[in-house]
C-alpha cells in the first residue's frame, strides 16, 4: 500500500518545456517586410498628395503638376507592393519551417508532461480510495471522525471534482 502511496517522480517542467528560440532569421525577414511595406505606404502617399495637388490645380493658374507626373508616381507604386509581397511571402515561409521544427521539439517534453498529470491524478485517486475506505472503517467502528478532522468526509465531492478534472484531461489529451 505504501508503494502505492509514494510521492511520485517529479520532473523539472521548467527545464523540460521550452520552445526553442525563434531564429534571426525572422525578425531580419520581419524587418525587410516592415521596410519594404513603409517604403510602399511613402510611395502610396507620395502619390496621393500629388492626386490632390493635381484635383486642386485652378484653371487659368500656371499648373504644380501634371496628370504625367501623377502617373508616374503612380507607376513607381507595382514594383513597391511586388517587393512587399516578396517579403512576406519570405517572412511567411521563414516562420512556417520554424513552426514545423517545434512539433519534433516538443512532442517528447509534452508527452512526459501528460504522462506526469496522469501519474498525479492516478495518485490523487488512490489517495482518494484511501479516505474513504477508512472513513467507511471508521463509521463501522462508530467512531465520529469530525470530532479529529474534516478531510475524510470532504473525500467523496473531492472525488467528484477528480472525475471532471480527468475528464477534462481526457478530452485535452484526445489531440
Amino acid at each position: 500500500m505504501l508503494a502505492r502511496l509514494s510521492k511520485p517522480a517529479t520532473t523539472d517542467f521548467e527545464k523540460v518545456l521550452v520552445i526553442p528560440d525563434r531564429p534571426a532569421a525572422i525578425g531580419e525577414a520581419e524587418a525587410t517586410l516592415q521596410g519594404a511595406a513603409a517604403a510602399r505606404q511613402a510611395a502610396q502617399r507620395r502619390h496621393i498628395e500629388a492626386g490632390q495637388r493635381l484635383a486642386a490645380q485652378r484653371l487659368g493658374e500656371p499648373p504644380v503638376i501634371s496628370q504625367r507626373e501623377v502617373d508616374d508616381i503612380g507607376a513607381e507604386l507595382q514594383p513597391l507592393f511586388a517587393a512587399e509581397a516578396e517579403a512576406r511571402a519570405h517572412r511567411d515561409q521563414v516562420v512556417q519551417e520554424y513552426e514545423a521544427g517545434l512539433a519534433p521539439a516538443l512532442v517528447e517534453p509534452l508527452r512526459q508532461y501528460r504522462d506526469a498529470i496522469a501519474g498525479a491524478l492516478d495518485h490523487l485517486d488512490a489517495l482518494f480510495a484511501e479516505g474513504l475506505r477508512f472513513n467507511a472503517r471508521a463509521k463501522y467502528a462508530g467512531v465520529d471522525l469530525k470530532r479529529f478532522g474534516h478531510l475524510p468526509g470532504c473525500v467523496p465531492p473531492l472525488v467528484q471534482h477528480l472525475e471532471m478534472v480527468r475528464k477534462v484531461f481526457n478530452h485535452a489529451n484526445r489531440t
